[in-house]
């Protein structure tokens, strides 16, 4: 059985106001993100982390979805809501997990599905976008130019074996992790890079919401269940 967690505990410093809550036709942004999976053929139970605030004001949109689990609170950082939701299939059939932002709503049925088929009990899989831009890392106001070639944006869903991703998940807790393959990678496991979608984006901006909004109403189809 496969598994999905969406992640909607952040705080949206870039977007200035609360992004998972911004309503969209009535329903909040995160109700969009849930529902590729919702309909996916390939996903059997979803548990949706939310904010303390957000909890009482998001929680009843899903409460007659079907495969929803549970709609639970998340933690201080991203890695806590992670491994909140991870703990919700604990004792449960759940062998596959995806893990997704809740500000990515414009995520396919394709992408989806082809990460589920291709997790394995060894490695995990993740969308990624070769870089287009020139990369500068800066450090105590020293530059240094990244050669592009071998840099890579990656993307939401990430899928996994589970409960591997239970395990480094804990065992890399206090670490800073930047996305949830990082334990993978902490721990020299396998991880296969996919190809991702420029139109999967994240909602960090104004002008990411707008975008999101025009899809969401000239496709009423794919958010219909």
């Amino acid at each position: 059985m496969v598994g999905t967690i969406i992640v909607g505990g952040g705080k949206s410093n870039r977007f200035g106001e609360d992004k998972i809550s911004y309503l969209i036709d009535d329903k909040p942004l995160i109700y969009y993100t849930a529902l590729p999976f919702i309909k996916s053929d390939f996903i059997n139970e979803i548990v949706v982390v939310l904010s303390k605030d957000n909890y009482k004001k998001i929680k009843k949109y899903f409460e007659n979805l079907k495969k929803i689990r549970d709609v639970i609170i998340g933690g201080e950082e991203r890695k806590d809501s992670v491994i909140n939701g991870l703990e919700c299939f604990l004792n449960s059939n759940i062998d596959k997990v995806l893990i997704h932002d809740g500000a990515r709503p414009i995520v396919k049925l394709e992408l989806i599905n082809e990460i589920v088929y291709k997790i394995d009990d060894k490695k995990c899989i993740i969308p990624a976008i070769a870089a287009t831009e020139t990369i500068k890392f800066i450090k105590n106001k020293k530059i240094k130019t990244l050669n592009r070639d071998f840099l890579y944006i990656t993307q939401t869903p990430q899928g996994f074996p589970f409960p591997k991703i239970y395990y480094l998940y804990k065992k890399y807790e206090n670490k800073k992790l930047f996305d949830d393959s990082m334990v993978f990678e902490l721990d020299n496991e396998e991880i296969e890079l996919i190809n991702g979608d420029l139109s999967n984006i994240k909602v960090t901006y104004n002008n990411d919401m707008i975008e999101v909004i025009n899809f969401i109403q000239k496709n009423e189809d794919r958010y219909r269940i």
